[in-house]
């Protein structure tokens, strides 16, 4: 219909069905298996329902389904479908083909569901509601403080079990007590420059041992901040260039926050470098640094363990390097989603790239030829080869009664693997309004149609991570409260634990026992 926008209209002999812009929105899936093609269609008053089209043969939905990805690609990346290699066309597809399981993954997976089962029936007497009895009401206490702030970032530490959340210009500090609770532990009250000027943190980074927390001010795009955490203030101000700002950072090594590695990445729109505090003057590294000409509009970064080094774009590519310095190894062609979070193994075998509808679960792993068995941080793919994609999201019909339950559409938060000492990623966390999602690897990989589990909180979840070393339980800050949540507390998603019963908790029994968050697990103060 014009200026690279498409329209899909569905029409039956006796009436028009329906018709919509092709947007990222309608969450397109194909399943060959039942040669039909689910999707999301939006009226105007921004209700979301769930459709299905049947296709009579195989050919059918091939040739509707290459139409309506090209409209899509094209109407995201503004470029025509042609000029693209064939391998990038067959990436495209394949990250939103529904994948067919094998024997051996089906069988893992149905061992999954089975622990799953088990852990479910071993829940601990002190779960009880998230949402006080109505005879404990009157110790009901007031989390807001007041200051209009709200919880806005979540840190998590490596090495000693601290967690961080920033509140405006202030940090709380909360400790992880043995049985797997939170404790408020202090407030850094005053966040402000060496010079004495208050700041709200736009992004913050634990660094060297987690003694110190790195802070951007997006007043000031040119510098960083050092905080001492032992004596809770800023200590110093790192100018980074005069000429080339710090939009993001990262950790030189996924790991490198348990060490006292000085040295972290740091990327503007086009550039890419090393930033080194011992250094005088400006701290970016100059031998170190990799600057683009065009405008690749870098958004996230992330390091595998051995110091790989993932980008990701708004364009929605993903660029994997060795090493700083140098032309990516591997260029992953974009959706056309601008990517808002990077996360990758440490082996760095699965690169996660989260956009605001879906997130890529990205196998840098290659089968054959003469690259076999390396990755593609190290060697580049084949011509006529690219990584093997998984597109996570929500089924159309869990789409839709999100939006029903929350009148928002689908804005997923950076998702994150869990991440320890010696342990493999098991679990992806990401969050949703007020829903918290994970996603279980092991069912991804197998295929399985629904492979995530969902908690719903009473206001919407603005940080989530994984508590260092384990996939059990899940740090969440919510606008005025932080929580640990056990992962069993999630519950599969059906319009009961979507929708909740009043008060937006699933009641669960077992052995006639309750299954809640207890009280105690709610953090009484204004984090």
């Amino acid at each position: 219909i014009g200026n690279w926008n498409y329209w899909l209209q569905i029409s039956g002999k006796d009436r028009e069905w329906l018709g919509q812009p092709v947007v990222s929105d309608i969450n397109p899936v194909f399943n060959f298996e039942f040669l039909s093609f689910i999707f999301n269609h939006y009226t105007a008053d921004g209700s979301a329902y769930s459709w299905l089209l049947r296709f009579k043969d195989q050919e059918t939905e091939e040739r509707f389904q290459a139409g309506l990805m090209q409209a899509l690609w094209e109407h995201l990346n503004e470029t025509k479908w042609q000029k693209t290699k064939e391998a990038d066309r067959d990436y495209v597809f394949e990250a939103f083909n529904d994948l067919t399981m094998d024997d051996e993954r089906e069988a893992e997976a149905a061992a999954e569901d089975e622990e799953d089962e088990e852990v479910d029936d071993e829940e601990s007497d002190d779960q009880k509601s998230e949402h006080y009895d109505s005879d404990e009401s009157e110790d009901d206490v007031e989390t807001r403080d007041g200051d209009g702030n709200v919880n806005s970032q979540l840190a998590v530490g490596y090495k000693h079990d601290r967690s961080f959340v920033v509140r405006g210009s202030k940090i709380g500090v909360f400790k992880h007590t043995d049985n797997n609770k939170l404790e408020f532990s202090t407030s850094i009250s005053k966040v402000a420059t060496p010079k004495g000027k208050l700041f709200s943190p736009t992004k913050v980074m634990l660094h060297a041992e987690d003694r110190n927390m790195i802070l951007q001010n997006g007043d000031d795009p040119n510098s960083l901040y050092r905080m001492d955490l032992e004596v809770g203030k800023v200590v110093d101000e790192w100018k980074v260039h005069d000429d080339i700002p710090v939009n993001i950072i990262a950790p030189e090594t996924k790991l490198s926050q348990m060490t006292g590695e000085q040295t972290f990445l740091g990327l503007s729109r086009n550039a890419l470098y090393r930033v080194d505090p011992r250094l005088a003057g400006s701290k970016l590294v100059d031998s170190e640094l990799k600057q683009y000409v065009s405008k690749n509009d870098f958004s996230a970064a992330a390091t595998t363990e051995k110091g790989y080094i993932a980008v990701g774009s708004t364009k929605g590519d993903v660029r994997l390097f060795d090493r700083l310095g140098i032309n990516a190894k591997t260029h992953i062609p974009a959706l056309g989603d601008p990517i808002i979070g990077l996360d990758v193994s440490a082996d760095g075998r699965w690169v996660l790239a989260t956009t605001k509808t879906f997130i890529l679960l990205i196998d840098t792993l290659q089968k054959g030829g003469k690259n076999d068995g390396k990755l593609g941080f190290q060697k580049a793919f084949a011509k006529d080869d690219k990584p093997q994609p998984r597109r996570l999201a929500l089924t159309p019909t869990h789409v839709a009664q999100f939006q029903h339950e929350t009148g928002a559409p689908i804005a997923f938060t950076p998702a994150r693997f869990n991440t320890g000492l010696d342990s493999s990623e098991t679990s992806i966390i990401t969050a949703t309004g007020p829903f918290i999602v994970t996603w279980n690897m092991k069912k991804v990989l197998a295929g399985r149609k629904e492979p995530y589990a969902i908690k719903r909180y009473g206001e919407d979840v603005k940080a989530d991570n994984f508590k260092f070393g384990s996939d059990k339980n899940v740090i969440v800050a919510l606008p005025n409260e932080v929580n640990m949540v056990a992962k069993r507390a999630l519950l599969k998603p059906t319009r009961e634990s979507i929708a909740g019963p009043g008060v937006y908790e699933t009641p669960r029994r077992s052995k006639g026992r309750g299954s809640y968050l207890g009280r105690n697990e709610i953090v009484n103060s204004p984090y």
